[in-house]
C-alpha cells in the first residue's frame, strides 16, 4: 500500500476502514476483533497469517498475501474484506 495515510491506533471497540486494515497487515501487526459479539484474531507467525476464533483456526495459513487472506476467509459466509468494508467489525486490540 503506497498511501501511507496517518493511521493512528484505534481505541477499543472502534471500527477501522479496509485501507486501515491493509496498513496494519502490511506492517506485520496482529489484530483482535469482534463480530456479532464473538472474538476473532488475525495472527502472524512463521507459518504465515491465519484467522482464529479462540483456539480454533478458521483458515489455512497465508504467506505474504494479506489480500488473499481477507478476500478468502469468511465468517458466517461473508469475507473479512466485506465485513471491514461494511464496518461490521470492531477492533479489540492491534499488536
Amino acid at each position: 500500500m503506497n498511501d501511507q495515510t496517518n493511521f493512528e491506533d484505534v481505541p477499543t471497540g472502534k471500527n477501522i476502514s479496509y485501507q486501515h486494515l491493509l496498513f496494519y497487515l502490511e506492517q506485520g501487526r496482529e489484530i483482535e476483533f469482534t463480530y456479532k459479539g464473538k472474538e476473532y484474531f488475525i495472527s502472524n507467525s512463521l507459518e504465515g497469517r491465519a484467522v482464529w476464533k479462540g483456539d480454533i483456526k478458521l483458515s489455512e495459513y497465508f504467506s505474504n498475501d494479506n489480500i488473499s487472506l481477507i478476500e478468502s476467509v469468511k465468517i458466517e459466509e461473508v469475507t473479512l474484506a466485506n465485513l471491514f468494508k461494511q464496518n461490521k467489525i470492531q477492533i479489540s486490540t492491534v499488536f
